[in-house]
């Protein structure tokens, strides 16, 4: 009765503190409790004290009512600590034990308490205290097991993702009762979590395939779609995952069908074509195109003459088309393949791809043979040009493929007269598709996945048909013209932070400009009069090419920036400029070079 009587007090000031310690005076129910109080404080001197601190907490004077009220809430905390039992309620049922780990209870509760509230409780900042948890090996507390098994429920997938990914599998066989005791079938994605978990740590995972079987037929959907996510593990699925593409709901189809590209049989080639024929086409795609049979490649094939026959006869064209677009779809991964190339190669001579008020699926066909790197495929898509104009960007880059950059250029650079020219969008297109571009690659390491060389002549076809950025891609060797052009295209837009600007900066630096760095500082100090805020990597590239004796200057235009984050970047770029090795001065290229440089950046 008295601790009852003590955690009422103690919620009643917790609502006095979120209202205001002002309400504390003159409150009637802290009036209320104080006779049982005193009654209580005849017989033990803390609630005595107790008593005296709500008498002396509702008579205070205004001034003091914060004060009085912040003594009586600490009073009540220690009352309770020292009091009240620390027992959780409940029936104490055995989860089953392992031998397999060795845990103990060694880490102190006043360590272990944040690590379990952030696994338990709700709130932001819950994921970098879990984290700090599993480096500092506070996992290895048994206490631990429970809340981190409930944390693969967690609102925030983020958290919940982390624990199944990292924490779980470090926690061992010695979890398994705990996640067996957790899991129900008819929960959330939190049980899914927890069974692919219990799963993957099984010694003897052929003792769950019944477990398997059941869920995957009957449980809540997100736990069925990872039970037939598990099945991939075993070809004893095949006929239950065919029988459940078959589902009425059309999640489980696509699952079964996803998971049924893990092995070939003809059933489920069949299963796959019948899919792509009825209404699971975009279900069939992926497997499709994963699957490693050989027959179904076959069948593809099949599929797309008989669509490309109907197409002659049947009125309703669009149907057609998109299934035929499937098909192509399909073959793309197989597109080396010679009875594929030999199926393009006779649809799009015969023009049996085209289709009246429709988009052409030539092009797409175009580019699995562009794909393909057969030569007789490429070459064929490079004297397309001859009969089908249309087709000549495809033809320009096959011919990249196949020819020098001097052949290339003899055979192209007609082509490039005006921006008016016919299909000149087309070959612009194509050429920046295949040109590098610099800065992507070096920020990001995104490069193309074949490098193409550039005869040094496109750069002045360029300069007429004023493509500044191909320009910048291209330009290998300096000369006035390039010079001259480049930098009266700097003075559109003389913003640091342009990317046409960036472009223009970097290829004035490969061309080893002597007064680029004076056009970056300027660029910079128009940048700092805008609202600026941070610089992009691209930026802090062409800032951190600078010389060593401008180091100085950066720090000084930082100074200028009114947001923090842009100045504390700006002037750790000066200390790195500062610090730059000697021979980085001299030569600003090669890889030893840009590996120092994307070390800086932020």
């Amino acid at each position: 009765m008295s601790i009852l009587l003590l955690r009422e007090l103690h919620e009643d000031v917790r609502r006095l503190m979120v209202a205001g310690a002002s309400m504390a005076m003159d409150d009637t129910r802290l009036k209320r409790a104080l006779p049982q109080l005193q009654l209580l404080g005849e017989k033990a001197p803390i609630f005595k004290r107790v008593a005296e601190e709500v008498s002396s907490t509702t008579e205070s004077r205004p001034e003091h009512a914060a004060g009085k009220l912040l003594d009586l809430a600490v009073l009540l905390q220690a009352v309770l600590h020292t009091q009240s039992s620390t027992d959780t309620p409940g029936e104490v049922v055995p989860v089953g034990t392992t031998q397999s780990r060795q845990a103990g209870t060694t880490i102190t509760y006043r360590k272990l308490k944040p690590l379990l509230d952030a696994l338990t409780l709700r709130g932001s900042g819950r994921l970098e205290i879990i984290r700090q948890g599993k480096e500092e090996g506070s996992f290895a507390d048994l206490r631990t097991y429970f809340p981190a098994v409930l944390a693969l429920r967690d609102s925030y997938a983020e958290i919940a993702d982390y624990v199944a990914v990292h924490v779980i599998p470090a926690l061992g066989k010695a979890v398994i009762p705990v996640l067996q005791h957790a899991f129900n079938r008819d929960g959330n994605s939190g049980d899914a979590r927890i069974l692919i978990a219990r799963y993957k740590l099984s010694d003897n995972p052929e003792e769950l395939w019944p477990l398997l079987s059941s869920v995957a037929k009957e449980a809540a959907l997100p736990v069925r779609l990872s039970a037939i996510s598990l099945m991939s593990d075993s070809p004893h699925f095949q006929k239950e995952l065919l029988e459940l593409s078959y589902s009425r709901k059309k999640e489980i189809r696509e699952a079964a069908l996803n998971t049924l590209s893990s092995w070939t049989s003809p059933e489920i080639d069949d299963r796959f074509m019948e899919a792509l024929m009825g209404k699971d086409a975009e279900f069939a795609l992926w497997p499709i195109q994963v699957s490693d049979s050989v027959p179904l490649t076959e069948k593809l094939l099949d599929y797309g003459r008989s669509l490309i026959e109907k197409s002659v006869h049947d009125s309703h064209v669009i149907g057609v088309r998109e299934n035929l677009a499937r098909v192509l779809h399909g073959l793309k991964p197989r597109a080396d393949q010679p009875s594929v190339i030999a199926f393009l190669l006779k649809a799009m001579d015969n023009n049996e791809l085209e289709f009246k008020g429709t988009e052409s699926l030539s092009g797409e066909a175009a580019n699995l043979l562009l794909h393909s790197n057969d030569k007789n495929a490429l070459l064929y898509l490079h004297e397309l040009r001859e009969n089908k104009a249309y087709f000549i960007g495809y033809s320009l880059k096959a011919a990249l493929h196949i020819y020098d950059s001097v052949q290339v250029y003899n055979m192209y650079e007609g082509y490039f007269t005006t921006k008016k020219s016919k299909y000149v969008s087309d070959l612009l297109q194509a050429v920046y598709q295949y040109a590098e571009n610099p800065l992507i690659s070096i920020s990001f390491d995104n490069q193309i996945t074949k490098s193409f060389s550039w005869d040094e002549r496109w750069v002045d076809r360029f300069i007429d048909l004023n493509e500044e950025e191909l320009v910048c891609r291209i330009v290998k060797t300096p000369s006035e013209k390039v010079i001259a052009y480049l930098l009266e295209k700097a003075k559109v837009s003389p913003q640091l932070l342009k990317p046409r600007t960036l472009h223009i900066f970097y290829a004035l630096f490969r061309l080893g400009h002597r007064d680029t760095p004076e056009l970056v500082l300027s660029a910079l100090e128009l940048a700092t009069k805008k609202s600026y805020y941070y610089l992009d990597r691209d930026s802090q590239f062409i800032v951190a090419m600078l010389p060593n004796r401008y180091a100085e200057q950066v720090s000084m235009i930082a100074d200028k920036i009114t947001y923090e984050y842009g100045k504390n970047q700006l002037k750790q770029l000066a200390e790195h400029i500062a610090s730059k090795p000697a021979e980085f001065v001299q030569n600003q290229e090669g890889a030893e070079f840009l590996s120092w440089i994307k070390s800086k950046l932020s």
